[in-house]
Formats: C-alpha cells, sequence, structure tokens
C-alpha cells in the first residue's frame, strides 16, 4: 500500500493526502464496478425473456470523478416497434446513463465548469488535481462541443414545437 519509513524524512502531508485519496477513489472505483454488475444480473432476471434477448456481455468502462470504471455489461437483441433488429444495453436504459464517449456526467459536468472559467489546458490540470481522472485539453475541447450540440438540438426542437403551437409551460401568462 504505503511504504512508510521514519528514518527517512521522505513524506510529507501533502503528499500523504494526495496518496490516500488515490487510493480511496480506486476502492471506490472498484465498489461501483461491482455494484454495476450486480445490477446488470438482476436486470438479466427481471427482464422480458421474450422481447429482450442476452447476447453476452461486453467489457467497457466510464471515466469518473473517482478514475476509471471498468466493467462488463450485458447486450441484449430487441425487435423495435418498426420490426427492426436493434441492440440495447438494460443497465444504460435503467440508469439512464448518458454520457459523451465513455465520460460520465459528473465529470462532464466539471470539465465544463472549468472550461468555462479559464482555458483548456489549465481545464485538464485542474480535473486532473481535483478528481482521480486525467484528461487531455483536446479531450476538454471535445466534451465542451458535444454539449453545445446537444444545447442546440434542444434549442431546436423547442423551436419547432414554439412554431408548431405545442410548447407549454407550467406557468400561465395574461
Amino acid at each position: 500500500m504505503l511504504d512508510i519509513s521514519l528514518n527517512e524524512n521522505e513524506i510529507n502531508f501533502k503528499d500523504l493526502e494526495v496518496e490516500i485519496y488515490r487510493l480511496a477513489c480506486e476502492e471506490a472505483c472498484k465498489i461501483m464496478a461491482q455494484i454495476l454488475m450486480e445490477i446488470d444480473d438482476i436486470l438479466l432476471e427481471k427482464r422480458d425473456k421474450k422481447e429482450y434477448r442476452c447476447k453476452g456481455k461486453k467489457h467497457t468502462n466510464i471515466k469518473t470523478i473517482m478514475g476509471t470504471v471498468e466493467f462488463d455489461k450485458r447486450i441484449y437483441e430487441h425487435i423495435n416497434s418498426e420490426g427492426k433488429k436493434e441492440y440495447v444495453y438494460l443497465l444504460d436504459e435503467y440508469l439512464n446513463l448518458d454520457t459523451i464517449g465513455h465520460i460520465s456526467t459528473n465529470l462532464i459536468e466539471k470539465v465544463v465548469e472549468n472550461v468555462t472559467e479559464m482555458p483548456y489546458r489549465e481545464a485538464a490540470k485542474n480535473i486532473e488535481s481535483l478528481t482521480n481522472q486525467s484528461i487531455s485539453h483536446t479531450t476538454a475541447w471535445n466534451i465542451l462541443q458535444k454539449v453545445g450540440e446537444k444545447i442546440a438540438e434542444l434549442e431546436k426542437r423547442d423551436i419547432k414545437l414554439f412554431k408548431e403551437n405545442k410548447l407549454e409551460g407550467k406557468k400561465k401568462q395574461k
């Protein structure tokens, strides 16, 4: 774990804090992977076996604020409403997993917060120091581009609904 020698003054509080944080994040990633695979096992048993045919597992990972979580998840064959065969991950649907690539929503939020305050290179360094995840400045830029594309799509959808007079809010004005 951590080799500590009291005879040599090679460790300081700052380094100790960083090392313990790293170790705690590694354990948290293992726990997260275990929980995800347990949920996937439950979904396997509870699924509609006639509608979703299990086609095996796929090894994947998700970059989180704790680090990279590696796990296996099941892929299912499904016939959609148009009668076409498609493949789905029930785990992703169950958890409403909304990632950009393999990057978690929490990490995306941290990146967006940082790149709005500082240059991409500094944001990437800041993410690395605050989380147990290392990203490049290019990855930070790519994340921001994808978030911008999603926002643009939502705005186009709202504009279309407004033009069709189908947009309704919760508050009514006179």
